[in-house]
């Protein structure tokens, strides 16, 4: 039985992502799902219990085994970053409809009981990108605003994929998703200690 529920959301979190939740109607997802109305009705009281699931499956996904690897300890903090980037690009080069959660922000984000679950899912990607942002800070002895640089990561990634969904210009795309990652590094370079400069005497005398 959980099986079947976990297929109707995946199925139904398709579509959405390709028609937005209010171009879906119930007769959609059950279609995509190839279910009948009894076995929906059964795990879902209505097309908004379903939408909220869709919400939780793509904040479950993010603090996911994928993204666990993705954000591996075991990998130098740019270097998370910069794979999060490449799995963005590749995917968006593979279905570009926008960034899923994105785009239900920006259609549910405002009606309460969906603007929580968005919220709760953003929070996670945010965790993830702030400890990449603050474990570099810490190796570089930089003070900065970790959360801050994190929440300009997402902004920067939703906007580019939303700019992409409607021009389709996939050089472009990729030029912007690789000017990501740079900015994070001067940054923390900024909030780094800065060395002193040598006296005009000290580099005389050497």
């Amino acid at each position: 039985m959980a099986n079947r529920r976990q297929h109707i959301i995946e199925a139904s979190g398709d579509i959405v992502y390709r028609k937005g939740f209010a171009g879906t109607t119930v007769d959609d997802m059950l279609r995509a799902a190839g279910v009948g109305k009894g076995n929906f009705y059964h795990y879902f009281r209505s097309k908004d219990d379903l939408g909220i699931a869709i919400i939780d499956e793509i904040a479950k996904n993010l603090n996911g085994p994928a993204m666990d690897e993705v954000f591996s300890l075991t990998k130098a903090p740019l270097t998370r970053l910069t794979d999060y980037v490449e799995l963005v690009k590749r995917r968006r080069h593979a279905d570009n409809c926008g960034e899923p959660l994105a785009n239900l922000a920006a259609e549910l984000g405002h009606v309460e009981r969906f603007g929580d679950r968005v919220r709760r899912a953003y929070a996670v990607l945010l965790d993830r990108l702030e400890s990449c942002v603050a474990e570099y800070a810490l190796e570089r002895g930089a003070t900065v605003d970790a959360r801050m640089i994190a929440r300009s990561i997402v902004l920067r990634i939703d906007g580019t994929c939303l700019l992409y969904k409607v021009d389709r210009d996939a050089a472009a795309f990729d030029a912007a998703m690789d000017a990501i990652v740079p900015p994070v590094e001067a940054a923390v370079r900024a909030g780094a200690p800065q060395q002193p400069s040598p006296s005009p005497r000290t580099t005389a005398q050497r």
